[in-house]
């Protein structure tokens, strides 16, 4: 089946690389594919790299100036070439307000010049002196209850009061103009991990903040009431000093103020990241800028579009291995998830903070995040982690950390070393990656990710989950079930915002877009989504889509209101499942029964042109249309009225055609990952094994394994956490 046009293609790989693996490609081509691919090539944020970053964080501040040249040549030795440091070092550049002092870091600087190595430099605005939250107390940040938050931890700030602002420009200014012509640093990392472990406060600035950013959004009070709906239990504001951020309540809160609560906090994160951009750049143009971390507290499409040069990320797999309801092949290997969406905003990225111990914090007793430490991983585990990463569109890779630091709240969070520098496996395995890495290098970063099916989201209607609970974890399980499934049938799968698509065609090198949270649409959002059907795409949504507006108001239409049109449908009732009832089926065509979890909607058809995929099979709904196709254009929309299931979606894959890749010339069982990145000379197939314990992979015909240099034919068997990197074409 011919989705996807070929020769397009613009941020991913060629669309008709992609038909030669194996992938669906679209026949059908648009009259203004030249103008779509320049707007995307136009708005295209990546890491553009020839040489493959390879290395480590390093705190030398943590450490005797005797460790440092010693600790730097064995990264060397071990086949690394980047360093990343100074993001949580402020008391080091500004032991004093206004006295700035750069000669420990000139001199470990220096030092990784003279052994080989970059240097990534990291903002130190994550985590402010004594001095400063002392002299200044109201830059500390408060909870919802009004509780401040003090020194002694780190994230302690609020991003909007003027003089911790004004506070973070000088330290920056004075980072940048210092460093600008510093040949050894090659790019800067903003703050460390926007809105990790606390993501919201309510410090009198950020209520005044919020205040002003209402006003500039809607103008006069009566817009705002109209939007909000302040009619709804007396709410109406008639003073703007009433306007204020969510507070302690007796009951449920407004929605629509939530949601506005959620876009200011993301606003106040993006703004601060453009300051920072803006001190860098101007000074030093040549000097990348991103950010690492990426949590769905803020909108990191926007930023990545408003304030950086390149999304980047940090991956912990062992996080994963905290959900056993996950199966067993299916834990750490979920981090695939996270590295999908980075790629969604930066095609080819940085990992720069990669797991490479067990990680853990203690000193939680008063601040209420309970202390943990993660498995160790296993032999092997590391390395493959490693790879996963590399396989889902890193063109680089840190560790964190180098040494384990031996006092904080971090002496749990183990690094390639530890505390003693005693020889330990995962050193070994470093080493190796090193040598390796020197091998495949070249391949990696010639090549992309190739992935024909797209996950649309924006922060609208993630933040609309925070609010509207009820749904949330069937929107979270449905979500994971489909990634899980695409990721058994080895089918790449991106993860792309609906504002990263705006005028750029980006959809367009997708065969098939699912669109699974869309609660919150406008006409305009529409608008765009037709496009891509009417140019050969598929386009699936899933349950509650498009009754709300952008405000968190109910469209007055029937559901899925806005999307009426669209997907040929009209939702004439609906529940949520009941417990206590008899499990509810679907009979889904060619397939039979599957499950229809959480949440149900009785579809009905508008007018012709539509086909009926599955029917409910019990309760006073049964017979009636659960999931309905509509041809429109030179694609198709299907709307599925129930949250998925494993059964359910793999039978809707199959309708699809979306199979195997590789399945004309290898077996691959589902518990080890093939990843596909797409070269200009030849591609590369990354096998990777998540048991532990070997998997067999039969090849029908002889391949070359890159890393080992082995040809592979007929029954091969992977070995625990095993990798393979298999090149063909």
């Amino acid at each position: 089946m011919h989705y996807l046009t070929a020769g397009e293609g613009g941020g991913g790989p060629s669309l008709e690389r992609l038909g030669e693996i194996g992938f669906p490609i679209r026949a059908r081509k648009t009259e203004h594919d030249s103008v779509i691919a320049e707007r995307r090539n136009a708005v295209d944020k990546r890491f553009d790299t020839q040489e493959f970053l390879y290395g480590v964080c390093y705190f030398p501040e943590h450490w005797d100036r005797s460790m440092w040249e010693t600790d730097l040549q064995e990264m060397k030795d071990m086949g690394m070439n980047v360093v990343r440091m100074g993001e949580g070092a402020w008391s080091c550049w500004e032991p004093e307000e206004g006295r700035y002092d750069f000669s420990l870091f000139d001199e470990v600087i220096s030092l990784c010049g003279r052994v080989g190595l970059q240097v990534i430099l990291g903002t130190p605005t994550y985590a402010p002196p004594a001095w400063l939250t002392e002299k200044y107390p109201q830059v500390l940040r408060r909870d919802f209850y009004g509780h401040t938050m003090h020194h002694g931890s780190r994230r302690h700030y609020n991003y909007t009061e003027p003089q911790y602002l004004q506070l973070c420009e000088r330290i920056v200014t004075a980072l940048a103009e210092h460093y600008r012509d510093n040949d050894n640093v090659i790019g800067w990392q903003l703050d460390n991990e926007f809105n990790c472990h606390m993501d919201v406060s309510f410090s009198e600035s950020d209520h005044r903040g919020f205040r002003d950013w209402c006003r500039n959004r809607y103008g006069t009070l009566e817009s705002l009431n109209e939007a909000w709906g302040t009619a709804f239990w007396s709410q109406t504001y008639t003073s703007w000093s009433q306007v204020r951020l969510p507070q302690p309540t007796p009951t449920y809160h407004n929605p629509s103020h939530l949601l506005d609560f959620y876009r200011f906090t993301s606003h106040t994160v993006i703004a601060f990241a453009k300051m920072q951009y803006r001190i860098i750049k101007d000074r030093a143009p040549h000097q990348f800028v991103t950010h690492n971390g990426l949590f769905d507290n803020y909108d990191a499409a926007e930023l990545t579009r408003e304030a950086l040069d390149f999304m980047s990320y940090d991956s912990y797999p062992a996080f994963q291995l905290f959900h056993p309801h996950r199966p067993r092949h299916f834990r750490d290997r979920f981090a695939g998830a996270g590295l999908s969406r980075c790629r969604g905003l930066s095609k080819k990225f940085i990992v720069l903070e990669q797991q490479a111990g067990p990680g853990g914090q203690s000193g939680g007793i008063f601040s209420g995040p309970r202390d943990y430490l993660h498995p160790t991983p296993k032999p092997g585990q590391m390395r493959l982690w490693v790879w996963q990463s590399i396989a889902h569109g890193a063109d680089g890779v840190l560790f964190f950390r180098w040494r384990t630091c031996p006092y904080g709240s971090e002496t749990l969070w183990h690094g390639l070393n530890h505390y003693g520098n005693q020889p330990n496996r995962r050193l070994d395995e470093a080493a190796r990656l090193g040598r390796e890495l020197k091998q495949a290098a070249p391949d990696i970063i010639h090549s992309a990710y190739a992935a024909p099916v797209a996950m649309l989201y924006d922060y609208d209607n993630q933040s609309n989950v925070k609010i509207e609970r009820y749904l949330a974890d069937g929107i979270n399980t449905s979500q994971e079930v489909l990634f899980q499934s695409l990721q058994e049938r080895h089918v790449g799968l991106d993860m792309v915002s609906l504002g990263a698509i705006a005028d750029t065609g980006l959809l367009e090198q997708y065969a098939v877009v699912f669109y699974p949270n869309a609660q919150l649409l406008t006409e305009e959002d529409v608008a765009r989504l037709r496009a891509y059907v009417y140019a050969g795409g598929t386009l699936i949504f899933g349950p509650r889509s498009g009754y709300k507006d952008r405000q968190n108001r109910c469209h007055l239409q029937a559901f899925p209101g806005v999307l009426e049109e669209l997907a040929n449908v009209e939702v004439t009732d609906f529940t949520m499942a009941d417990p206590h009832d008899p499990t509810v089926y679907m009979d889904f065509v060619d397939v039979g029964s599957v499950e229809a979890p959480v949440f149900r909607e009785v579809l009905g058809l508008l007018h012709g042109g539509a086909k009926v995929l599955a029917r409910y099979d019990s309760d006073y709904y049964a017979g009636e249309p659960a999931v309905v196709e509509t041809a429109v254009g030179g694609g198709r929309v299907i709307y599925f009225g129930t949250y998925f299931s494993p059964d359910s979606i793999n039978a809707l894959l199959d309708h699809l055609q979306l199979h195997d890749p590789t399945a004309d010339w290898c077996e691959v069982p589902k518990e080890v990952e093939v990843s596909i990145r797409i070269g200009e000379e030849r591609d590369c197939f990354v096998f990777m094994n998540y048991m532990d314990k070997p998997m067999p992979v039969t090849f029908y015909q002889p391949v070359t394994e890159r890393l080992g240099g082995e040809e592979l034919d007929g029954e091969e068997v992977m070995e625990p956490f095993g990798v393979w990197v298999i090149s063909r074409f």
